[in-house]
């Protein structure tokens, strides 16, 4: 008697219903057999996936740490989810947003890379802009469609990196990458900042607009 074979239909309905904030379970079914990897692996599975489940599980967060005296950005899970490489040693995370990660090194000179948690990904940007070592600044990672993306399924789509320099009182210079053209736009002079003091902590994304801590020091 011939072994009943699920249609590829039934099959993807199945696997849709895999727990989201269990990344690994996909990567499981994959290995059963090359059919179940080619209907887990199709664009239309992932964006089925994200509509069926809509908001985005959160796997874990990024501490930056010293261990040993070397600066690591430790991934901690708040899933059974764990990434390849769960430490990122010489780095500091900056910003994660979109299903992608910013860090920046934490050697001379600074470099920025743009990592896939779930994919381990790493994508390495060129030199920031300033032709000069950076001080005081801050940078953040974006889907490059924002405003017209629902974010279920950019994490491998073209993507933003906004670089804010803060030289001085009157200079802040802002910086945009795109991964579509693989450089850095000239600099964008923004408004004068009370006194030196970007701070290097998570920026936030409200609507279209990108909000950068700035604290104004005090002179005694």
């Amino acid at each position: 008697m011939a072994e009943a074979v699920l249609m590829d239909e039934l099959v993807e309905e199945i696997l849709l219903r895999l727990p989201p904030d269990d990344p690994a379970s996909l990567v499981r079914a994959a290995t059963v057999c090359r059919r179940w990897c080619r209907i887990v692996s199709a664009p239309g599975f992932r964006r089925g996936f994200a509509e069926r489940h809509r908001a985005a599980p959160k796997l874990g967060f990024f501490a930056n740490l010293s261990d040993d005296g070397d600066q690591v950005a430790r991934f901690v899970p708040a899933t059974p989810f764990r990434p390849r490489h769960a430490d990122r040693l010489h780095r500091r995370a900056l910003d994660a947003r979109h299903g992608r990660v910013l860090l920046a090194t934490t050697t001379w000179p600074t470099n920025l890379e743009v990592w896939d948690p779930v994919t381990d990904e790493l994508r390495e940007l060129p030199r920031p802009a300033p032709p000069y070592p950076l001080f005081s600044w801050n940078a953040a990672v974006l889907c490059a469609a924002h405003g017209k993306c629902d974010h279920l399924d950019c994490r491998r789509g073209p993507f933003l990196v906004v670089l804010l320099d803060n030289l001085g009182p009157e200079d802040i210079h802002v910086y945009v990458y795109s991964s579509e053209v693989g450089t850095w736009s000239g600099p964008t002079y923004g408004p004068p900042s009370p006194r030196y003091g970007g701070e290097m902590v998570p920026p936030a994304l409200v609507g279209n607009a990108l909000y950068f801590l700035i604290v104004r020091s005090t002179a005694f």
